[in-house]
């Protein structure tokens, strides 16, 4: 008994480690604010939730290797609630090490924002122990749970700068309508319950088969992840909350929460819901197909940088979507890349706007970057080439698997649609170069609403951190159609291993 306990805690420390890394951040938090004129001489929360992480990606990995070389290829923890295999211990490492990433970036951002340093790391902890929760769930009581504990601390973040008004707007619109996501969300477990008479996943995808009823419970619960990863037409909310919230935390909702939500997503449809597959296979292109419009055509006149990238992001889930309904491993396999490789431009594009933009993020700002700072805004027209998908980066590479991958399942219109969709979102790409190139006679841009002017960067001053983060993740835009056989090694072993 006690080494099956032993085994138990072993596969979720990382959870475990969390959980007491938040409870000492609390009582760390009350014994400063009671000698805040010491406040300087005590070691700041974000480096010891760094590392704190470091220590449980190296956990991660670990587990890895050991279940890679184990027989089993899934583990059960506290009777099915939890489970772990080779592509939720990736997922969990990726999420972990991105989360750590963001940290690292923000140790400047917060002072420049005026973000608590206290408040920031420990919702950002918060929000990952539920990510980490939500990608292990083998149960729809633990997935509820996960995701409103995940829900909850993004809400959270999004008003982190108390003092600002856009934040706070951002913060009241994403809890209004991640509230009626939740009502969704619910209400859909409680139909699947009430047809299959359990919430475990195994026992759900036993007898899903046999009820009609579980579809529209699956149709719920598909529509509320939806939400989550701001898929068309359930987007709504990401444009203003990007834009009002500061950067950092846009940052973070751009990144880790979708490698966690459509992961999760890839779960569920090839667990408990691969028996009603065909029942939401239309939901899923309808809002591909949505998304790749929405993502594309909306984004053409925006004039701030954090909307645009925004609806950037949606063309991205639109691409995701489109590798999850094939639903093949190959499909599978060139989904995940997709979201690697989505995670790496992001972390160099939002590494970017931190920092270019101290005040505002119009585009406008960016007039004349290349002569104020040549490499910088060379280094950017790479990575915006391989959002866009031309040859021969990185992004290219995934975009041509989930093509190749509709190709041969025989979806040529979806096909023909993406094509399209990303020639047109190179537009705005296109605009962002023009403004950084070809632009030098703006001096100020008028805010929108008010007298404030900001005034044209013309001189950045960027970080050593923030040149590591976007050297290492340039490079890797450069290089990995080159050698792609890691990656592709690495997203195929996982997903066999869990899925077949």
């Amino acid at each position: 008994m006690s080494s099956l306990l032993l085994t138990n805690i072993y596969w979720v420390l990382p959870e475990v480690l969390l959980a007491f890394l938040l409870t000492f951040l609390l009582g760390y938090g009350v014994v400063l604010s009671k000698f805040d004129k010491a406040r300087g001489q005590y070691i700041k929360t974000t480096w010891l939730s760094i590392l704190v992480l470091f220590f449980i990606s190296t956990i991660l990995l670990e587990q890895l290797v050991c279940i890679g070389s184990s027989s089993s290829s899934e583990i059960l923890v506290s009777g099915g609630f939890l489970c772990c295999n080779e592509f939720i211990l990736g997922v969990k490492f990726l999420s972990v090490l991105t989360t750590l990433l963001i940290l690292i970036l923000s140790l400047r951002s917060t002072i420049e924002d005026s973000i608590v340093d206290y408040e920031f790391s420990h919702v950002v902890i918060l929000s990952l122990l539920g990510m980490l929760l939500l990608v292990s769930s083998g149960d729809f009581l633990m997935f509820y749970l996960a995701i409103e504990l995940l829900s909850l601390s993004f809400y959270v973040l999004a008003g982190v700068k108390k003092h600002s008004q856009h934040s706070t707007e951002a913060a009241l619109k994403y809890f209004l309508l991640g509230a009626l996501a939740s009502g969704l969300l619910l209400f859909g477990i409680g139909l699947i319950y009430a047809y299959t008479g359990t919430t475990n996943f195994s026992g759900v995808s036993q007898f899903i088969w046999y009820t009609e009823g579980s579809s529209i419970g699956g149709l719920f619960i598909i529509i509320a992840l939806l939400f989550k990863i701001a898929a068309a037409p359930f987007h709504s909310w990401a444009p203003d909350v990007y834009e009002g919230s500061p950067t950092i935390v846009t940052a973070f909702f751009a990144i880790v929460p979708k490698l966690a939500t459509v992961s999760v997503l890839i779960i569920l449809l090839n667990g408990p819901f691969v028996g009603i597959f065909s029942d939401l296979q239309p939901v899923l292109i309808f809002s591909a197909v949505s998304s790749l419009l929405v993502g594309s055509i909306a984004a053409i006149n925006q004039a701030k940088l954090k909307r645009l990238l925004a609806y950037s992001s949606i063309s991205h889930v639109g691409f995701l979507l489109l590798g999850i309904l094939t639903n093949s491993i190959l499909s599978l396999q060139a989904t995940f890349i997709y979201l690697i490789i989505y995670v790496i431009m992001s972390i160099n594009t939002w590494t970017f706007v931190l920092s270019v933009f101290k005040h505002g993020n119009y585009i406008t700002q960016l007039s004349g970057l290349s002569r104020t700072n040549p490499v910088l805004a060379m280094s950017f027209v790479l990575v915006l080439f391989s959002i866009a998908g031309i040859p021969p980066l990185a992004g290219f590479l995934s975009k041509y698997l989930i093509l190749l991958e509709l190709v041969n399942n025989s979806f040529y219109v979806l096909a023909l649609i993406a094509v399209i969709c990303s020639a047109i979102a190179g537009f705005y790409y296109l605009r962002i170069i023009k403004w950084m190139f070809f632009k030098h006679n703006t001096t100020f841009h008028l805010k929108d609403i008010g007298d404030v002017l900001y005034p044209i960067n013309t001189r950045i001053g960027i970080s050593l951190t923030q040149s590591l983060f976007l050297g290492a993740t340039l490079w890797l835009v450069l290089t990995l159609l080159l050698f792609p056989n890691l990656l592709l090694t690495f997203s195929s072993k996982i997903l066999v291993s869990a899925f077949i």
